[in-house]
């Protein structure tokens, strides 16, 4: 179906423009993309191809985007459409396009985005296995996913060696004020309470050469 364009409608941040049609219709379409469409007042234009254009054009931005999001780190596939979705805005087709193309180019695979998630959280920002676990989710990996990848994860040593940097800055406390700031510190990363007290006695043990009981 062909139609004539009466008139160009720029949006204020002239990013955008609207081609109106004789009969009052019209079709949103980024402003880039005029010249390439061969779009000005008085040409005929077939709304199929037009269309089709545009649709090209959107897949070819929200790609782009992506690849840009993706260079700061490895993103769950839920993240990464939340992100072009609700904060850059693009519609849902051409969202799940690029999906799709990142995850055959495996850009995109939740799988190995846990496995990186949980290895930098072990070395660089120590948690339990529970909260650990609860981020992943958080980030929209599956349940099945993120309880398969962290379930070697020791509690147990995480939280000594955890607990053994931070006790080597509390050396000059008494016991009690030691093991009080220290077990609050392994707690507000997920620790359970009988692994942060054991945890909290092996530190004292390294730093001091004494096992004090609380």
């Amino acid at each position: 179906m062909r139609r004539r364009v009466i008139e160009i409608r720029q949006d204020k941040a002239k990013t955008m423009a609207d081609i109106v049609f004789a009969d009052e219709s019209f079709i949103s379409i980024a402003l880039s993309l005029l010249g390439k469409a061969g779009v000005h007042v008085g040409s005929e234009i077939d709304i199929d191809i037009l269309k089709k254009q545009v649709e090209e054009d959107n897949f070819e931005k929200c790609y782009d985007a992506a690849l840009h999001f993706l260079e700061y780190r490895a993103r769950s596939e839920e993240e990464l459409k939340q992100h072009l979705l609700k904060k850059r805005k693009f519609d849902r087709v051409s969202v799940n396009r690029t999906v799709v193309k990142l995850k055959d180019l495996k850009l995109v695979d939740d799988v190995a985005f846990a496995e990186l998630w949980l290895q930098d959280r072990l070395l660089y920002r120590p948690k339990s296995r529970m909260m650990i676990r609860r981020e992943l989710i958080q980030k929209g990996v599956d349940n099945e996913t993120a309880s398969r990848i962290t379930e070697d994860v020791d509690d147990s040593e995480s939280a000594y060696n955890t607990g053994l940097k931070k006790a080597r800055l509390l050396h000059n406390l008494e016991y009690p004020e030691f093991y009080r700031r220290l077990a609050a510190y392994l707690g507000r990363r997920g620790y359970g309470g009988e692994v942060v007290h054991e945890a909290v006695k092996r530190a004292w043990q390294s730093i001091s050469g004494n096992l004090t009981e609380k």
